[in-house]
């Protein structure tokens, strides 16, 4: 990382410290107010956060909601190094840690973070529910977890734990209403069913239907218009059993169906070259207003089931972790965005389905020096897909060529197998008279993709067709691990350094050919330090990294199609500090700061946008040599600071709150272009929280995006013909200022 990079961090660091150290602290009587800590199974066991020895930021539940953290665009700006961003088309999402995403989002794409709920392994990201609801924390884990998460966690994971029946009665409910008519309703009811001592059963039902319309509008009023691009309607149903049979045992059953529409809303450059195009479309400088006349739709649905038993055998724990999901999406796109009918993409379908297997056998804490963790694992899923973009050749020199009808498709099927384990070495325990405990992890996975795929290229004013279609069946596996060293400077401050591998499995682009790639992998290093200090009423956390990659999957989205590349090599170099304070009782601040240079070492690719221009091109070639531009959906800094003050009142407590999050300027194409960037940003939330005394009933007022600002959430090219050879961007947006008042009763 350059000096000025490291110098921003350590200085900000120092301010942290500073800020959140004050005098007040050794003032105030231990117990008055602390910051708590939150209990995590980041590595597969109950563990105090503090004590887990990687870059881990867990946030509980309570916290989500105080934070009005929603779904992962919010959850984005409160976690370092974190990044969430739409798709360009439809109900994809993009989400990338410390560097590593992809925008292959295709079936026979995987996400380089993983994804988990409830401890089940989600393959695709468009399982990820819009609304956080009955959660009891989410834990992200930055950095390759390749020893207990296996492939495809070479970003990092994102773990979603949802609240497990208690042996108590109760419920909640709240109703939002807000701009752009919105309007969420949520519920959770909370039962035993039988109770025997320490023993119980129990159920719990969860619901969220949230609606609010478009945040884009749409001033074509014409036939096949639609008005609803960036609205929501969603439902979610979840229902949950747990039970604990005999002394020992305790089994958790999950069910959930939820229903997602409205589409993305994207907004594309016209005014890049508006002479070229057929009847001089006129570009609308606002990013929230357009004129499209095609139907632009989604529909999803989503499926999950998971099976959890856990069984007390004496010096360990057996545990099963067994998970089911499908889902399925259609859409349809307006690509060229335009009230001029220059291209149509009248469908895009994915049908998914996966289970998934996990054994696990797990020391229980003693006094010996050795703690363990074995495991297997299995997984199978099968995603089909179909998609067709039609161009009406109007916006061609030569319209009897130009037009094309452009149909892709088929279905992958994907294998994956593990065997892993996991021992730390306490030497304190040992009598060896040195507070280390070493980690050594180890995982070896094999995976296997078959199916076949089709491409179907017609140009119909010419009656000609030009079918293509292949099988395939590829095999890859892998050895991950890590090697790591914990210093426990003290009761509440320790000290790790690590070394870890991580694995994303190859793939295959859809109705490419060849459209097979390789595995891409990552090796980290990584030094933190993690303190609880003044009597719980500080927690400080630093951590420092190096991830080196080869293969990286970079998914290019070209005026002339879509191709994965293997980019030789790239680099991550950052720092993240983190900071949770109570100086006084009443007020908590929460502040992160992030620091990152992440580049391509060696990356040689063809690039059909602006070649003759772009510094590193040949204009008779255009191939490109991108080495040293910038990691795309990467900014080189961060900032987010979260403060919060509650004020006793007679009859309860009023809470103000109020959230910054600044980030640099970041790209979206690795070309770093002008147009694929996003210039540096700050947001800002608001919110008010009165409660009762006896916590039954709440009443929140909020502003999301205070300054009503256009941030670009992500960037794709357009077709070569749209653009007449050119190419233009086509952009989807964060959502923009919204605001509104939520009423909940606890009963």
């Amino acid at each position: 990382m350059s000096r000025m990079l490291l110098r921003a961090a350590l200085v900000s660091a120092s301010a942290l410290a500073g800020l959140t150290a004050a005098p007040a602290f050794a003032q105030e009587k231990a117990g008055d107010n602390v910051v708590g800590e939150l209990i995590v199974t980041a590595q597969k066991r109950e563990e105090q956060a503090q004590d887990v020895p990687i870059a881990l930021t867990a946030i509980s539940g309570d916290q989500l909601e105080r934070q009005g953290v929603v779904g992962f665009q919010d959850l984005s700006t409160r976690i370092p190094s974190l990044r969430f961003g739409a798709g360009v088309t439809g109900g994809e999402n993009v989400i990338t840690i410390r560097g590593v995403g992809s925008q292959n989002t295709t079936s026979g794409g995987d996400s380089p973070v993983a994804y988990n709920l409830d401890g089940v392994y989600l393959a695709r990201t468009t399982s990820v529910d819009p609304e956080f609801f009955d959660v009891d924390r989410i834990e992200v884990l930055r950095g390759p977890q390749g020893t207990l998460y296996g492939r495809n966690s070479v970003g990092g994971s994102v773990n979603v734990i949802t609240r497990k029946p208690t042996n108590e009665t109760a419920g909640h409910a709240d109703a939002l209403v807000g701009n752009y008519d919105a309007r969420i309703f949520r519920a959770w009811f909370n039962t035993p069913i039988f109770e025997d001592g320490d023993r119980y059963g129990a159920i719990r039902l969860s619901a969220v239907k949230a609606e609010h319309d478009g945040y884009q509008k749409n001033l074509f009023t014409g036939p096949g218009a639609t008005h609803d691009a960036d609205g929501q309607d969603f439902w979610m149903i979840r229902g949950q059993v747990y039970v604990e049979p005999f002394e020992g045992f305790d089994a958790r059953l999950i069910a959930s169906i939820s229903k997602n529409g409205d589409p993305v809303a994207t907004k594309t450059r016209w005014e890049l070259a508006p002479a070229r195009y057929v009847g001089a479309q006129p570009y609308l400088s606002d990013p929230r207003k357009v004129r499209k006349n095609s139907p632009e739709t989604f529909d999803q649905e989503n499926v999950y089931a998971s099976l959890t038993m856990n069984w007390d055998v004496g010096v360990a724990t057996l545990t099963s972790v067994t998970g089911y999901a499908e889902g399925d999406w259609a859409q349809s796109n307006d690509p060229d965005a335009s009230e001029l009918t220059l291209a149509t993409n009248p469908y895009w379908t994915l049908d998914q389905f996966q289970w998934s297997q996990e054994v696990r056998l797990a020391s229980n804490p003693s006094d010996s020096p050795f703690s363990w963790i074995v495991g297997a694992f299995l997984f199978k899923e099968k995603v089909g897909q179909t998609f067709q973009f039609t161009d009406t050749g109007r916006n061609s020199a030569s319209p009897f060529t130009d037009t094309f009808v452009f149909t892709n498709g088929g279905i992958y099927k994907t294998t994956s197998r593990a065997v892993f384990g996991q021992a730390d070495f306490d030497l304190g325990k040992a009598g060896m008279g040195a507070p280390l405990t070493l980690t050594v992890g180890l995982r070896y996975t094999k995976d296997t993709k078959k199916g076949f795929d089709f491409l179907n290229y017609q140009l119909p004013l010419l009656a000609l067709a030009f079918p293509n279609s292949k099988t395939f069946d590829r095999s890859w596996d892998e050895v991950t691990g890590k090697v790591g060293l914990t210093w426990q400077v003290g009761d509440d401050v320790i000290v790790y350094g690590a070394y870890a591998r991580g694995y994303l499995s190859g793939g295959g682009l859809v109705g490419n050919f060849p459209g097979i790639y390789q595995p891409e992998t990552v090796r980290a290093f990584e030094g933190g330090l993690k303190s609880t200090l003044y009597d719980g009423r500080l927690l400080f956390n630093v951590a420092g990294y190096r991830q080196k990659i080869r293969d990286m999957q970079v998914f290019v989205q070209d005026i002339t199609g879509s191709r994965i590349d293997n980019a030789g090599r790239a680099h991550v170099n950052g720092i993240e500090v983190e900071a949770i304070a109570a100086p006084v009782a009443g007020l908590r601040i929460n502040a992160a700061v992030t620091a990152t240079k992440a580049e391509y070492d060696e990356y040689l690719t063809v690039n059909n946008r602006f070649a003759a221009a772009a510094p590193g091109c040949n204009a008779t070639t255009r191939i490109c040599d991108f080495s040293g531009n910038r990691l795309v959906q990467t900014p080189e800094y961060t900032v987010n600071l979260g403060v919060q003050y509650a004020l006793d009142l007679a009859g309860g407590s009023l809470t103000p709150r109020v959230d910054v999050f600044r980030s640099g300027d970041l790209y979206f194409l690795s070309a770093n272009g002008p147009n694929e960037r996003q210039k540096a940003y700050t947001l800002v939330d608001l919110s008010v929280r009165y409660a009762a005394a006896d916590e039954r009933w709440t009443l929140e007022g909020f502003v999301r995006n205070a300054g009503n600002k256009d941030i670009v959430s992500n960037d794709g090219l357009q077709s070569n013909t749209l653009g007449n050879g050119l190419g233009f961007d086509n952009y989807a947006y964060y959502p923009p200022r919204t605001f509104g008042v939520r009423l909940g009763v606890n009963f």
